[in-house]
């Protein structure tokens, strides 16, 4: 499944300067898609409701409710492509083996950070 992208294969890829379209061009439409949410910047707003004072038994009271919204100021996404490569018998004795090459877009979609990972093989009995 996939196509195999090693390190050779995205040595020209320029942090802050490569495209998504040319990413894509290269090799074609990744696996899947999705929202970086831990590399997205954040504006926090926090609003404070006070109530007024009511009288009551033991005197007067008021109630303060803090409402805090977080909203992605400069969204990314992320990219994932997956290569899987299967050997070994039909049923029995089969090797997994599977690659991933991710890249982090900016919101142009602009290369951010991107890199490879292999993952230990699996064997089917």
């Amino acid at each position: 499944m996939g196509r195999s992208i090693s390190a050779q294969d995205v040595a020209w890829i320029q942090k802050g300067k490569t495209t998504r379209a040319e990413v894509v061009q290269r090799f074609g439409g990744p696996t899947s898609e999705m929202p970086d949410w831990a590399g997205m910047q954040y504006q926090v707003t926090s609003i404070t409701t006070t109530t007024k004072p009511t009288s009551n038994k033991d005197g007067e009271s008021q109630q303060s409710v803090t409402t805090t919204t977080m909203k992605p100021i400069k969204p990314r996404t992320k990219a994932l492509y997956v290569h899987q490569q299967t050997e070994g018998g039909l049923f029995v004795g089969i090797q997994v083996t599977e690659e991933q090459f991710w890249v982090t877009y900016d919101e142009n979609g602009v290369a951010q950070d991107f890199g490879l990972q292999a993952g230990p093989g699996m064997t089917v009995r």
